[in-house]
């Protein structure tokens, strides 16, 4: 007998099965796609369609990615929306970020948040991140620590904001 696939989402309590998922950042991801589900689902009561069945809600290689299977071309463009708006934002606060390797794993974190969870990982280091997903551009790599995407433009020596705040 095969296995019985379930919905990802309980449109009883969108909150909780996101954060089942995605983690427990109401700031960051899990916001977005709480705010994404309430949306589908004020849309399904509204039109009374059978709310969208999402296979799975997941981080891979620093991207969310969710699943879906939903023929409703406004809840598809919706689900997209909200994944190109993740893909752009730190998975914790929905600061601007860009994707980063940190300890051999792609991540999307701002440059405040990224600091945090690699000084906690390695304290004695400065330089925490390594390549890149996608090429340099414009000189937007943090000098000390390799961090892509966030320099602080008063700087002279092309720090990101942290490392300035910190004096490194």
């Amino acid at each position: 007998m095969a296995d019985e696939v379930t919905n990802a989402i309980d449109f009883n309590d969108i909150k909780q099965s996101v954060e089942k998922n995605v983690g427990h950042t109401p700031k960051g991801w899990s916001g977005l796609v709480t705010a994404l589900f309430t949306e589908v689902k004020e849309y399904c009561d509204l039109k009374d369609f059978t709310y969208s069945f999402i296979l799975q809600i997941k981080e891979k290689l620093g991207e969310l990615r969710i699943c879906h299977r939903c023929d409703d071309r406004h809840i598809q463009s919706m689900i997209t929306s909200t994944i190109a708006r993740a893909n752009r934002t730190c998975e914790r606060c929905s600061n601007a970020a860009e994707t980063q390797i940190l300890d051999g794993r792609y991540t999307t974190l701002c440059c405040w948040c990224a600091h945090d969870v690699a000084s906690k990982s390695h304290p004695e280091r400065k330089r925490f991140f390594g390549v890149r997903k996608k090429p340099a551009r414009n000189r937007m790599t943090c000098s000390v620590c390799g961090y892509f995407g966030q320099i602080d433009r008063t700087d002279d020596r092309g720090r990101c904001p942290v490392c300035v705040t910190k004096g490194w």
